[in-house]
C-alpha cells in the first residue's frame, strides 16, 4: 500500500446489474488492494440487492464495522444527487482514508487506483480524476470554468477544456463529474455532502467547485477508467428531441449553479434568462416549441426562485 492508506470505493447504482456485475469484477482485479467498497442502491427494481447479498455483501446497518464488501438498500429513489450525497454521508463514517466514488457504469483498469495515489503523493493534491475512456468516448478536461462572462450561460460555454491529444502527465482541473474521483476522507468532511438537493445533474461540478476551495484537483492522463454505457445510453437526450424530465433539471440546475457561484450580478441575474430564450429559440427552430415550452419555463422559474430538490418526477 502506498504510505499504508486505505480506500474505500463509494457505488451508487439503480437498475443497472449487468453494469454493476462488472465494475465489481474490475475492483477484484486492481493493483491496489480495496479496505472497503460499499454500494449504494437506489431504490432498484432489478434484482441488485438479492445479487449483491449473494455474492457476499453485507447490511451496511448492521456490518459497516465488520464486512470489506457492504451495501445499503435505499428505500426510496433519490435521484442521482441524492444517491451521491447519502452514499458520502455513510462511506465518512467508515474506517477509510480515501475515498473513490463511482457510479455503477465505469470499469477502471487494473491499475487505475494505483496511479491515482501516487499522482496525489507526488503532486499534494487531495483529490484526483482518472482519464475517462472508450471508443465512444473522448474526456473533456476542464483547465479553468468563467463565471465572470454573463453570456456564457451554458455549462459548457464556461469551461475551458485542455486540448487533445492529453500530452501531459498530469492536468489541474475545475470540474469532475462522479465517474471515478479519488479523495481523502479528510478534505471529504471538509467539504461535507453532495448537495442532494440538485437531484440529478450539477452536483458533481458543484462538489467539485467547492473541493477545490481547499485542495487542488489532479487529472491522471494514463489512469484509465472506463465508460461501459459511452455513446450507447437510450436515456441521453439530443437538442433536436423534445425535452423530458431530464432537461428540467439540466436547465433548472444550471441555472441555480449561475445563481451560487457566479462572480457578479450580470452572471447570477442575467445569465438565467440569456439560456431561457436561447433554449425557446432552439425549441422552435427544431419545431417542439409546444411541447418544450412549459418545460423551459418551469425549469426558468424554479431556478431563477431557488426552488431545489425533486419539482418533476421522473420517468426512468
Amino acid at each position: 500500500m502506498i504510505n499504508g492508506k486505505k480506500v474505500g470505493v463509494i457505488i451508487v447504482t439503480y437498475n443497472r446489474l449487468n453494469c454493476l456485475k462488472k465494475l465489481l469484477q474490475g475492483l477484484e482485479q486492481l493493483t491496489y488492494p480495496i479496505e472497503k467498497i460499499l454500494v449504494f442502491d437506489n431504490n432498484s427494481t432489478d434484482n441488485t440487492v438479492d445479487h449483491l447479498r449473494e455474492n457476499g455483501f453485507k447490511d451496511y446497518r448492521a456490518h459497516k464495522n465488520d464486512a470489506k464488501k457492504l451495501y445499503f438498500a435505499n428505500d426510496d429513489n433519490l435521484g442521482g444527487a441524492g444517491g451521491f450525497s447519502m452514499a458520502v454521508g455513510l462511506a465518512q463514517q467508515l474506517d477509510i482514508d480515501y475515498l473513490w466514488i463511482m457510479d455503477d457504469d465505469v470499469l477502471p483498469e487494473p491499475d487505475c487506483l494505483e496511479k491515482l495515489l501516487a499522482q496525489m503523493d507526488k503532486t499534494g493534491a487531495e483529490v484526483a480524476l482518472p482519464s475517462r475512456e472508450d471508443k465512444n468516448y473522448t474526456d473533456r478536461v476542464c483547465l479553468d470554468l468563467d463565471l465572470e462572462d454573463h453570456n456564457k450561460f451554458w455549462a459548457s460555454l464556461r469551461k475551458q477544456v485542455a486540448p487533445h491529444p492529453l500530452d501531459k502527465e498530469t492536468y489541474f482541473v475545475k470540474d469532475m463529474t462522479f465517474e471515478g474521483p479519488l479523495m481523502t476522507l479528510e478534505v471529504s468532511k471538509k467539504v461535507g455532502l453532495p448537495d442532494k438537493d440538485y437531484f440529478i445533474f450539477f452536483d458533481d461540478t458543484d462538489y467539485a467547485y467547492r473541493l477545490s476551495q481547499y485542495t487542488k484537483i489532479v487529472y491522471v492522463t494514463d489512469a484509465k477508467l472506463r465508460r461501459q454505457l459511452a455513446g450507447g445510453d437510450p436515456n441521453r437526450d439530443s437538442a433536436e428531441r423534445e425535452y423530458t424530465w431530464r432537461n428540467y433539471y439540466m436547465m433548472r440546475n444550471n441555472i441555480l449553479f449561475d445563481k451560487r457561484y457566479g462572480k457578479n450580478w450580470k452572471v447570477r441575474h442575467l445569465s438565467p434568462t440569456i439560456m431561457m430564450a436561447h433554449m425557446l429559440v432552439l425549441s422552435k427552430r427544431n419545431k417542439h416549441l409546444k411541447h418544450n415550452f412549459p418545460i423551459i419555463m418551469k425549469a426558468w422559474y424554479d431556478g431563477i426562485r431557488g426552488k431545489s430538490g425533486k419539482r418533476v418526477d421522473p420517468n426512468y
